[in-house]
């Protein structure tokens, strides 16, 4: 990213001058927009005061609007989703607009579309479950315009939002007029006045990074009629004996994909895959729990461009990692590094760090404390069986092995009413056998989880998080858990860390 165009960040424009991993909204350029989604399934999955608000808001607001259709009162329709799939001009999520002219609908597709909502007998009838499963049903609706349409709804929780990050980073704002929100009290658009960042005639809401996703994350009927519906119909034709069956030579009976998609009995349309999923109740249950448990960290500043600008600054805390000395003289170099690698490698899962965490009513403290908050995979298996729902963090810039002291000190901060898993950073593991017994003994005796890193722990973490890599970083934590239950030394292990 050049240095005309990263001067233009968001973050840097109103003096903030954090990387986008330390960040809890998404970056932005201000003449640009990022190519992500907010998403309601990943609303409901966070577990912030927030995420709960703007739930509450998008429920209300989908209530009354299959409320509108059972009843056939085609103007309160009109009313609620006219010129609401349009992006708000405030938001810059979807895709790139350099002028912020945004994508609009035009009157027709608009009518069209409230036409189809009003005659939608999968509305009618309750099939559909959540806003964005519109996207299945409705035509004119692609996940960019569901999106919209969500953040229209609670762009009142979102300007709420941005009126509080600005006040945490001393941002200046001004009082701007957001218009079109959804009341969850009055069940009516509305209006009204809050403090916002604004550059020239533009005011800007922020948007969490948690509630973001990828379009291909999202409910989307081309990946539900290609990975569910050709496949219970390939089923229900080779027992019904259909003409689209083929025998090979080996005698095995198929029916391809190809066969499927060209039979205009089967033709992909969102009226045909909303008729399938009345007759299948049972391919759109297993959908939703599909896209529930689909794990998907993300990362914005990868589709932003900011990574260009972010990345260096964390090769280069790796760099000085590798060339810190050890000993007490630099413990407080070593423990400020680590705490920065940390935020980075386990964005995606792990906020609220804090470092010299007071504990024991100020008896005691930790190096490094951070709440678990994973929507999925390891992390948020761990959150459940650890009841991690935060995890402290101890670092020793020591020159040689950690002996009992260090072991028991981050134990001591471990418990059934606490949390049963912790992180201890050291330098270097000279005696694996002798380590590995101090972690496995925790585990056997007090069913504590103690992950020890050290530095070649923590640039194999860093370099695959710096590729993006999510599922390897829990393959690394997995297997050393797995050496920790069992008091092994994974040869797996050695492998993933070269």
């Amino acid at each position: 990213m050049g240095r005309q165009l990263s001067s233009a960040w968001f973050s840097r424009y109103f003096g903030i001058n954090k990387p986008q991993y330390e960040l809890p909204f998404v970056d932005f350029l201000l003449n640009t927009d990022v190519p992500l989604y907010i998403d309601s399934f990943a609303i409901t999955k966070d577990r912030s005061e927030l995420a709960v608000r703007c739930h509450d808001s998008i429920v209300s607001y989908f209530q009354t609007l299959l409320d509108a259709v059972r009843v056939g009162d085609t103007k309160k329709i009109r009313y609620l989703v006219y010129d609401r799939l349009v992006e708000p001009r405030e938001i810059h999520l979807g895709v790139a607009k350099k002028a912020r002219t945004g994508i609009g609908l035009g009157r027709i597709q608009g009518s069209q579309i409230v036409e189809a909502l009003a005659n939608s007998q999968a509305l009618k009838s309750g099939v559909i479950h959540d806003i964005q499963e519109l996207e299945l049903h409705i035509e004119g609706t692609g996940p960019d315009k569901i999106s919209d349409l969500v953040a229209n709804i609670i762009k009142g929780q979102l300007a709420q939002y941005t009126q509080e990050v600005c006040q945490e980073y001393d941002v200046r704002t001004r009082r701007c007029a957001v218009n079109s929100y959804w009341n969850s009290d009055t069940l009516k658009w509305d209006a009204s006045f809050f403090n916002l960042p604004v550059k020239g005639t533009d005011a800007y809401i922020l948007v969490p990074k948690r509630f973001v996703r990828r379009e291909k994350d999202m409910v989307n009927h081309d990946q539900f009629y290609d990975h569910y519906v050709l496949e219970i119909l390939e089923r229900e034709m080779l027992e019904a004996d259909d003409s689209l069956v083929e025998t090979l030579k080996n005698g095995r009976r198929r029916v391809t994909k190809k066969s499927l998609r060209e039979d205009p009995r089967f033709a992909k349309s969102k009226a045909y895959i909303s008729h399938f999923i009345q007759e299948h109740p049972g391919s759109i249950e297993q959908y939703r729990g599909d896209l529930n448990n689909k794990f998907v960290p993300l990362d914005p500043a990868a589709l932003s461009g900011k990574a260009a600008i972010d990345d260096p600054t964390v090769q280069a805390y790796l760099s000085k990692i590798e060339k810190l000395p050890v000993g007490r003289q630099y413990a407080n170099e070593y423990h400020d590094t680590i705490f920065m690698l940390l935020e980075f490698v386990f964005d995606w899962c792990f906020q609220n760090f804090e470092k010299e965490y007071g504990m024991d009513q100020g008896r005691g403290r930790m190096d490094i404390i951070c709440d678990n908050y994973a929507d999925g995979g390891l992390l948020a298996e761990w959150r459940t069986r650890f009841q991690a729902t935060s995890v402290p963090i101890e670092c020793k810039n020591y020159k040689s092995d950690l002996g009992n002291n260090e072991f028991n000190q981050l134990n001591d901060r471990l418990g059934e009413k606490s949390t049963r898993l912790g992180f201890l950073f050291c330098r270097q593991i000279d005696d694996l056998e002798e380590m590995g017994k101090h972690v496995t003994y925790r585990w056997l005796r007090h069913h504590n989880c103690i992950l020890l890193f050290d530095d070649k722990y923590l640039k194999k973490l860093v370099t695959l998080r710096l590729m993006r890599d999510y599922p390897g970083i829990e393959k690394i934590l997995r297997l050393m858990f797995r050496d920790v239950e069992y008091g092994s030394h994974s040869k797996l292990l050695e492998s993933a860390l070269t």
